[in-house]
């Protein structure tokens, strides 16, 4: 990190333009959202230390690009140090990238050091594109379900949870209500499946001559049908997209020398992408950083006289998300984290505390394995915690380790997970 006392720059992007603050000069300026204007910024700060609102913009990759130091804020911390700096409530562009460059310069752990990598970027693109496919899927799955529920509530209640498989989707798409329904046999929707490589079971064809005999037509107009078929649709769009963004996922790791962190269990090319790409895109120095990141660990929040240990809230949420799928995945091919997490439960654990506490584990040998670009070992991680097995997945953690240890900002009541010994080995 370069000596405070230069010249800091807050930058507070948006689409079109980006407000930027000079804390040295006491100044502020705006530059256009175009090549002119990165190339104005880099000519007349060209020793600067650059932090930036944390997020998808080519500001910063065309500095990160350009070798400038580049500092990242999470959105989250530059509301709160807007906040804090002016309490009048005031907002404006100019006094947000001064409340940014300010914060850097106050508390500078705040903030993340940024990097750029070509594999780095065309990860980030991929998990970025994979991100918004997600919640758009999320969000029209809820919409179908809110449509059936007022306008086709058989199909929704006999289906039940099978109503959004691939194959119940593609039903939708040809009888989306029960007019349609009662037009086409299962024969007919059979010959229509089996042209798409969809499977009828004889579970399904019970459940459909159900929805037949019990649905109820309500005089349907094509406005419904129409909105049905068109969700459907959607949603079997999406899902094709997301197995194609796995794929060049999987590719994209495989081919380059973070394919290491499919070694991981629990770990696939998606998680494995959003780790890759955390830890590509962030200069993180130590693996806590990269937890503080994450949202594996708890904080301490203190008030007088009450303390009280919550759940990390201002973290990378899509990243804990998977870390969280991934401590999950690993029970079902992994001893030591399926021993481990009895153990929390034991403890007296919720389901959700265990599990963050395992992937902070998970976290924490990743860090340590991309750091070393050594592939992930069970038999040494294992020796290394002191832990004898005779066999790989099927280990057994005693009640207590000899020599427990947390996370640094946590509290020993919640054994929060940095019971990994100190030097993790890992090959």
């Amino acid at each position: 990190m370069k000596d405070q006392s230069g010249t800091i720059v807050g930058i507070d992007w948006s689409a079109d333009s980006h407000t930027c603050y000079d804390l040295k000069a006491d100044k502020s300026f705006k530059i256009p959202d175009s090549v002119k204007g990165y190339e104005r910024l880099l000519n007349d700060y060209p020793e600067a230390v650059f932090v930036i609102e944390e997020a998808n913009n080519r500001i910063g990759d065309y500095l990160l690009t350009n070798k400038r130091e580049v500092y990242v804020l999470p959105p989250c911390r530059s509301k709160e140090a807007r906040k804090y700096h002016f309490s009048s409530g005031a907002k404006s562009d100019s006094l947000d990238a001064k409340a940014i460059a300010l914060t850097f310069k106050e508390h500078p752990s705040y903030c993340l050091k940024a990097r750029y990598s070509g594999v780095g970027a065309k990860i980030t693109k991929l998990v970025t594109m994979y991100s918004i496919v997600s919640k758009i899927h999320s969000q029209q799955c809820n919409r179908l379900y809110s449509v059936l529920l007022r306008y086709f509530p058989e199909y929704l209640h006999i289906m039940d949870k099978q109503y959004r498989s691939n194959t119940s989707l593609r039903i939708l798409s040809i009888c989306p209500t029960i007019t349609e329904f009662k037009k086409v046999s299962n024969e007919e929707l059979r010959k229509i499946l089996n042209k798409e490589n969809y499977r009828m079971t004889s579970i399904l064809r019970k459940k459909l001559d159900r929805i037949r005999s019990e649905g109820i037509s309500w005089g349907d107009t094509s406005c419904e049908g129409n909105l049905i078929m068109f969700l459907a649709n959607q949603i079997l769009t999406l899902r094709e997209e997301q197995e194609r963004l796995r794929e060049e996922m999987g590719e994209t790791l495989e081919n380059s020398p973070y394919r290491i962190i499919l070694s991981i269990p629990g770990v696939k090319a998606v998680i494995g992408s959003y780790i890759v790409k955390a830890y590509l895109t962030h200069d993180f120095r130590s693996y806590q950083e990269m937890q503080k990141y994450a949202g594996t660990i708890p904080f301490l929040f203190q008030s007088g006289r009450k303390s009280i240990m919550l759940m990390r809230k201002k973290c990378d949420k899509d990243l804990r998300n998977m870390i969280h799928i991934a401590a999950f995945a690993s029970l079902k091919t992994c001893g030591w984290a399926r021993n481990y997490y009895k153990r929390k439960r034991k403890e007296g654990k919720t389901y959700g505390h265990a599990l963050r506490a395992l992937g902070n584990i998970i976290l924490k040998i990743a860090f340590s394995m991309l750091s070393k670009m050594k592939e992930y070992d069970e038999t040494l991680f294992l020796n290394a915690k002191g832990i004898k097995t005779t066999q790989q997945n099927n280990t057994i953690i005693p009640e207590a380790f000899t020599n427990p240890e947390y996370s640094q900002d946590a509290h020993p009541s919640l054994a929060a997970t940095k019971d990994v010994v100190e030097n993790l080995n890992v090959t």
